[in-house]
Parts: structure tokens; C-alpha cells; sequence
């Protein structure tokens, strides 16, 4: 295991029990364990997190950090129903955007509808017009400013009473103090009405849930940086989830931050 890996926190998610529940942590090679008693009416989520077109470089006018929220409860059963439909489309390598292809949009249209049909999944994204981003008002930190986003990506969807574990996609080039900074800020924010159970980095090639959270990020960048080819795969697949929405336009940006099926806010800096 390398010095990056053992940094990461890894959680063992499937020891709920009836009356309470264990987190078993490893890091750096150390293991703990906290048990603790919950009320049966509160709900757990896990919220994987994934962003696209954050790197500001040609055709990234705007950038997405997108968010997929799924009940804890579900998590084992709808991580074992999305990776058989991987198999079953044959989908051997890593399933992300930047991987849609003619020969493939058919298993990606699946993937779409699986997302769509279920009604405990829920997808949330942020959109920022990188123009008007100035690293100045975050310490000159583009990185600061970038979790900062993060921030009030989840913070509009925590809600009284729940507890939430958060996985961020594991970046090598990101400095693991501003994790820290983004859970303190959030637990900050949150003054015991939710609980963040845990803040922590994962490995998306190995999480089949990330991955659909990525699909939908990377379409969502696509869509509001208009890069598409009349006629492509890609667009293909983004009419797809413009149809499932409802909505007149690939870029339209729902009217608030509140809950919903699949809410997309554009954040608007001054």
C-alpha cells in the first residue's frame, strides 16, 4: 500500500445494526472503532462527490462539482445493482464521461435511466463561471477556493437530524488539509443539527456509485461549456438527461437549491 493510499480513510459501511452501528477506520495502518447509539427515525446517506473542467484550461469556461446522494441503508444493494448492469453492458474499464462513445451510448443511456428510475438517487451540482473566480478572495488558494465551492455544494442538502458520510474522488495533486477544513467547516455550519460522520477520499475505479456521479458531473461541465459536435455520442447522451429532466435546455439551472430529483445551481460570483 503506498504513503497516498494509507491516507485514505477507508470506512466499513456495512455493520449498521438494529439498535446502533460501528465505523471501523483505518488510517495509516491503525484502527479504531466508535459505537454509538442513534435513533431509528434519522436517516444515513452517503454522498460521493466528483467535479469536471475544474483544471481552467481550454473549453472549461465553467466548471461542476457534482454530488450523488444515496441512502445508506441502499448502499450495498445499489452498488451491487450498478456494478451487474456494468458487467452486463460490458463495461470492463472505469465508466465516466470523458469515455462516452458511439460504440458505447447505449450502455451509458442505461446507465442514465437507472439513475432516472430509482427514486432514492439523487444527484445535486453546482456550476461556476470560472471567469469571474478569483483566487485572490481565497488566501490566492485556487485549491482554498475550489473546497470552499464544495462547501456550499453539500451544505443546502444536509439536513436536521441526519448523518451523513461524504467521499471525495481521490486527486493526487490536492492537499489533504483542506479536507480537513472543509469538514470543520461544515460541522461549523451545521451546529449539531446533522452529523458528518465522516469526510474522506476514495478510489472512484473501484466504486461503481462514484462513477455514475461522475457520468452526470462530467455531462453536466459538457453541457454548460457547449462543447459539443453536432451529432456526437456525447450530445447524444446529454439530450438524454435534458429529456429525463424536463427541462427546455441542456443549461437550465433549477429555480433553487432545495431537494429534488436532480438539482443543478448555478453559483453566481460578483
Amino acid at each position: 500500500m503506498t504513503k497516498a493510499k494509507r491516507a485514505i480513510a477507508t470506512c466499513n459501511l456495512n455493520s449498521d445494526r438494529r439498535a446502533g452501528y460501528t465505523e471501523k477506520l483505518e488510517i495509516s495502518g491503525k484502527q479504531r472503532h466508535q459505537t454509538a447509539e442513534r435513533p431509528e427515525s434519522l436517516m444515513q446517506y452517503v454522498v460521493y462527490c466528483d467535479e469536471s473542467r475544474h483544471d481552467g484550461g481550454p473549453n472549461c469556461h465553467f466548471m461542476a462539482i457534482g454530488s450523488l446522494w444515496v441512502p445508506r441503508l441502499r448502499k450495498v444493494e445499489l452498488t451491487k445493482e450498478v456494478r451487474q448492469l456494468f458487467r452486463r453492458l460490458d463495461l470492463g474499464s472505469e465508466v465516466k464521461w470523458s469515455k462516452v462513445s458511439r460504440q458505447r451510448i447505449d450502455a451509458y443511456k442505461q446507465i442514465v435511466d437507472l439513475f432516472f428510475s430509482d427514486p432514492d438517487l439523487r444527484f445535486r451540482v453546482i456550476v461556476v463561471d470560472q471567469k469571474r473566480f478569483d483566487p485572490a478572495f481565497h488566501n490566492g488558494d485556487r485549491e482554498l477556493g475550489f473546497y470552499r465551492f464544495y462547501h456550499e455544494l453539500l451544505v443546502k442538502w444536509l439536513e436536521v437530524g441526519n448523518e451523513y458520510l461524504i467521499l471525495l474522488d481521490f486527486k493526487q495533486n490536492q492537499n489533504a488539509h483542506h479536507y480537513h477544513d472543509l469538514r470543520t467547516a461544515l460541522t461549523l455550519r451545521l451546529q449539531g443539527n446533522a452529523r458528518i460522520l465522516d469526510l474522506t477520499v476514495i478510489d472512484s475505479q473501484e466504486t461503481p456509485l462514484a462513477q455514475v456521479c461522475d457520468l452526470l458531473t462530467g455531462a453536466i461541465a459538457a453541457m454548460w461549456c457547449d462543447v459539443f459536435e453536432a451529432g456526437t455520442a456525447k450530445e447524444e447522451l446529454a439530450r438524454h438527461i435534458t429529456r429525463w429532466r424536463d427541462v427546455p435546455s441542456m443549461t437550465t439551472a433549477s429555480s433553487s437549491p432545495q431537494l429534488s430529483k436532480f438539482n443543478v445551481f448555478q453559483i453566481e460570483l460578483q
